[in-house]
């Protein structure tokens, strides 16, 4: 009798456990670039996938951002071909130590800012639910005005779908 109770702790004791996510940790949120760009806000929508997402650039040029994409395809060739544009004159120009809106799906002056985070095929991931994780990455493009370069910056992303 005395191990029937010994056995019915431990299993109240590992469902507090999974009750308080000790056994199941949560995972942050993050958006993480390489030095010079920045998340300053982001989000992503529950059943569609929407992205908001406003960087900070500390490059020490003004920089024309051309384009952004956000998806779980991480293929070498994704950040030069991949890439979603934002369509001739419809670039946004950030000088550096300012932040700017580069996706907003609540925008209706900008529809160019309409980006999607995708799946590895390009297609909404099958769930979206809010507290839904989303991990993949965020391709910028950018020229810099001064020398005329282009640029693409990968960054992690991990958030969880919101309403």
């Amino acid at each position: 009798m005395t191990y029937g109770w010994a056995i019915l702790i431990i299993m109240v004791v590992i469902a507090v456990l999974f009750y308080l996510g000790v056994l199941n940790p949560r995972i942050p949120s993050q958006c993480i670039f390489p030095t010079g760009i920045s998340c300053s806000t982001y989000k992503i929508s529950a059943d569609t996938g929407k992205l908001t997402l406003q960087i900070g650039q500390e490059t020490g040029k003004t920089i024309r951002m051309t384009g952004v994409s956000c998806t779980q395809n991480n293929s070498p060739d994704f950040a030069s071909d991949g890439i979603i544009t934002y369509g001739s004159g419809n670039n946004i120009t950030v000088t550096s130590g300012r932040t700017a809106i580069i996706s907003d799906p609540t925008s209706s002056t900008k529809p160019w800012l309409n980006i999607s985070c995708t799946d590895a095929n390009g297609n909404l991931p099958s769930d979206t639910n809010i507290g839904t994780q989303y991990s993949g990455w965020i391709y910028v493009r950018y020229t810099e005005m001064d020398t005329n370069l282009t640029r693409t910056r990968t960054g992690t992303f991990t958030a969880k779908y919101e309403a």
